[in-house]
């Protein structure tokens, strides 16, 4: 099968260094050579392959056209509440810890009336249910995420009428009042902060996760800066008994919280 002066230099090597490489790699015809060419390359997986490149998946998984007219809108409609309420960012950010300058702001001319708060809450709603419903909910698309805004809307403000509803009950008119328009504030602010992380979470080809636990995070500041802000103001401004306070905590807050970790779980 190989020429003689192989097969000698084979048998005549003293160190035994080419007996058994000669007899592996000349005997072509044996199962362990035949084994070996069959053998899978370590290296194969790391090949690129044409059909699978990058670039193609980004397109093929990328985020839905809508979503992206969708940001854009709510980036314009933010932008716009901001020159007509005239605030400024920069000066909305101390009134959430300085509760005698969030008074001051809300007793302003700038925002009288309820209904100049509720575009807040809504703009608040409108980011925060996009990565859920992209995550939850992605194959209903468009209409899927109106439908998911309008029955989150619709339980955001039956909450707040419940609200209302306990405050005449328990006579804590003012306090509650305050409560509830200030709450518009906090949410005008995480709805300025969410905007950007949601651009990078629906378009960085990387650190989707990290988007997503950073968008977790402010959702979760908000919450309790929200709910000290609420025990603040009921135990200073608060005309009756501290049952309302616990009502408060349980039904408006606390519970809807534990319905949505519940929702997510199962």
């Amino acid at each position: 099968m190989f020429t003689p002066d192989i097969q000698n230099s084979c048998n005549d090597n003293p160190f035994g260094m080419w007996g058994d490489s000669c007899q592996y790699y000349f005997q072509t015809d044996s199962l362990e050579v035949h084994d070996t060419i069959l053998r899978p390359s370590l290296f194969n997986g790391h090949g690129l392959v044409p059909q699978h490149d990058a670039l193609l998946l980004r397109a093929d998984s990328g985020a839905p056209v809508w979503l992206f007219v969708l940001l854009l809108a709510l980036v314009a409609l933010l932008t716009l509440y901001y020159r007509t309420s005239k605030l400024r960012f920069k000066s909305l950010m101390p009134l959430l810890v300085d509760s005698r300058a969030m008074d001051r702001t809300l007793r302003s001319n700038n925002l009288n009336g309820r209904m100049r708060f509720v575009p807040m809450g809504l703009l608040m709603l409108a980011c925060v249910l996009l990565p859920v419903h992209q995550m939850a909910l992605e194959k209903t698309g468009l209409g899927g995420y109106l439908l998911l805004l309008a029955a989150v809307t619709a339980f955001y403000l039956l909450r707040n009428g419940l609200m209302r509803l306990l405050a005449i009950i328990f006579d804590n008119n003012s306090a509650v009042d305050t409560y509830i328009t200030s709450n518009y504030l906090y949410h005008l602010a995480l709805a300025t902060l969410a905007l950007p992380l949601l651009f990078l979470f629906f378009y960085l080809p990387f650190g989707r996760e990290t988007m997503l636990y950073l968008l977790a995070g402010l959702v979760l500041l908000e919450f309790i800066m929200r709910l000290f802000r609420g025990l603040k103001l009921f135990l200073t401004q608060s005309s009756g008994s501290y049952v309302y306070l616990f009502y408060y905590l349980c039904i408006v807050e606390v519970v809807p919280i534990l319905i949505l970790v519940k929702w997510f779980i199962e």
